[in-house]
């Protein structure tokens, strides 16, 4: 389970300029429960730059000197807490890019043992880790050109596709496109890791236990931000599940969209 923060915004902003000096500290904090990784994303003009890694984000000095700059007007944050079974390292850090997309997921896909089956055999030879995200991702990717670049379809058929032949708790994911930032509210509730958020501290929080998997999103006039619970968020507007929040870059108009049934 992982934590996700995505932004667009009209002039290229810092993390901190996006949430104010004591939000970035409460969403950093989320680092001390979700330690195994960190990676960020952003983009110099309409390519993806990444910058990840295996460590806990509140120890590790290029994840604090990065939140603090401008990097870009359009980027995402994730903080990871990797799934048993799934080995904290470089290359199963999130985010992962194909071409001039980058995605970070929040959420893990059942049963481990099947995840070889996601993928046709020709996209499979393309994972470079092991983890569900990244081939949830490549997933996508092979829709979306299945779809002729209807990114909305794509999504729908992914989410569809796993669902049907899987048993994922999650697929909340931030999607950055050079155009666009995709927010992607998908996962059941009742599939909580209770036992597990209570192992990590959260034992006397049984109502970030219940919004765990939730996402909200705030847009101003100057940028929309999208992030997951656990952290202070008043006056933020809940994303419904089984949807999307779409924010097309140049001019910050923003959707929610369902997640039809593909047809």
């Amino acid at each position: 389970m992982c934590r996700l923060l995505g932004y667009s915004s009209r002039e290229p902003a810092s993390l901190a300029d996006l949430l104010g000096d004591q939000g970035l500290r409460e969403f950093t904090g989320l680092s001390s429960l979700h330690g195994d990784g960190w990676g960020m994303a952003w983009y110099a003009d309409r390519e993806p730059v990444i910058r990840k890694s295996p460590g806990r984000a509140d120890s590790e000095p290029e994840y604090d000197k990065l939140a603090w700059q401008p990097l870009a007007d359009l980027g995402l944050l994730h903080l990871r807490w990797a799934t048993p079974g799934l080995g904290v390292n470089d290359r199963n850090s999130h985010p992962f890019r194909y071409g001039p997309y980058a995605l970070a997921h929040n959420g893990a896909i059942h049963p481990q043992d099947r995840l070889g089956e996601l993928l046709p055999a020709a996209w499979e030879s393309q994972v470079g880790g092991t983890t569900d995200s990244e081939r949830y991702f490549l997933h996508l990717m092979w829709r979306l050109g299945e779809r002729d670049g209807d990114m909305i379809a794509a999504i729908a058929d992914t989410t569809a596709d796993i669902e049907r032949r899987y048993a994922p708790n999650s697929l909340n994911a931030i999607l950055l496109a050079p155009d666009k930032l995709y927010a992607i509210s998908w996962h059941d509730p009742a599939k909580v890791p209770e036992p597990q958020l209570r192992a990590r501290g959260y034992a006397d929080r049984p109502d970030d236990i219940a919004c765990y998997f939730d996402l909200a999103y705030r847009a101003t006039p100057e940028s929309v931000v999208v992030a997951s619970s656990g952290w202070p968020m008043p006056g933020w507007t809940p994303l419904p599940r089984r949807h999307v929040l779409v924010t097309d870059r140049g001019t910050l108009r923003t959707q929610v969209l369902p997640l039809e049934p593909p047809g």
